[in-house]
C-alpha cells in the first residue's frame, strides 16, 4: 500500500480525532441537564404562583442536575428504592433517581431537611405528541412560555397527574418551549417529583466533535497547499 505526502499530512489530525472521540463518550455521558433553585421557607401549603415575591429573594441554594436520559432527569423520590423516607435531605433527594448534582451556591445546605422547601426548575425543551405522567407529593405548577400548563399547586399525597401533548385540546401542542416548574414539599415526608416528560435544557453540540471537524478542515488546507 502506498502513502503519498499528502496522505501523511492527514495522519496527525486523524490520530488526534480518534483519541478525542474516545473521550467524547465520557464527556457526553450526562448530555441532559436542568437548573434549579430552592428556598427553605417557614410553614406554607400551596405552591406560590408566578410573580410571587419569594421568587425575587435569594435562594437557599442553586444547582444543576444532569442525566444521560432526558426522561429520567426528573426522578426525585425521598422514599428511594426501599420505600422509606431515606432521601429527605436536599442532596440525597436530588440524587435519589441517579442524577449527578452540581451546586452553584449553597452547597453547605445539602444536608438540610427538605420539609417546607420550594423548588424552581427552569430550562427549554422540545415536546412531542403523547401522554406523559407527573407523580408528585406535594404540589406543582408547570409553565410553558410563561403560560400555566399544569395547575396542581396544593398539598397532596403521592398522586399522578397526566399531561398530554397533541395538535389541539391538550395541555400543550408539540413544539419547543421555555419552561418553569415550581414544586413544593410541605407537611413532612415523603417528597416525590417524577415525570417522563423530557423537561431539560437542549444539549449543545459536543465541543469535541466540533474540534474534530476543525482538525479535518486544517488537514484539507494542508493537502491543498501540498498540491500547489
Amino acid at each position: 500500500m502506498k502513502f503519498s505526502i499528502r496522505n501523511l499530512a492527514l495522519l496527525p489530525c486523524l490520530v488526534a480525532f480518534v483519541a478525542l472521540t474516545g473521550l467524547s463518550s465520557t464527556a457526553k455521558a450526562d448530555s441532559f441537564s436542568v437548573n434549579g433553585s430552592v428556598w427553605e421557607l417557614g410553614s406554607f401549603a400551596n405552591v406560590p404562583p408566578a410573580g410571587s415575591s419569594v421568587y425575587g429573594t435569594t435562594p437557599t441554594a442553586t444547582f444543576t442536575v444532569t442525566n444521560s436520559s432526558a426522561t429520567n432527569l426528573f426522578n426525585f423520590d425521598s422514599r428511594g428504592a426501599s420505600g422509606n423516607a431515606t432521601y429527605y435531605t436536599l442532596s440525597s433527594f436530588l440524587t435519589s433517581g441517579g442524577d449527578n448534582l452540581f451546586y452553584g451556591t449553597g452547597s453547605s445546605k445539602g444536608g438540610d431537611s427538605i420539609d417546607n422547601d420550594l423548588f424552581q426548575f427552569t430550562g427549554s425543551t422540545t415536546l412531542s405528541n403523547g401522554t406523559y405522567t407527573f407523580e408528585h407529593d406535594d404540589g406543582l405548577l408547570l409553565y410553558l412560555n410563561g403560560t400555566l400548563a399544569i395547575n396542581q399547586g396544593i398539598p397532596t399525597s403521592p398522586t399522578t397527574t397526566l399531561f398530554t401533548v397533541c395538535a389541539s385540546g391538550c395541555n400543550a401542542v408539540a413544539g419547543t418551549y421555555d419552561f418553569t416548574l415550581d414544586y413544593a414539599e410541605v407537611a413532612g415526608p415523603p417528597a416525590v417529583l417524577e415525570t417522563n416528560l423530557p423537561l431539560t435544557s437542549t444539549p449543545e453540540p459536543s465541543s469535541i466533535l466540533l474540534f474534530g471537524t476543525g482538525l479535518f478542515g486544517v488537514a484539507g488546507m494542508i493537502r491543498r497547499r501540498l498540491s500547489i
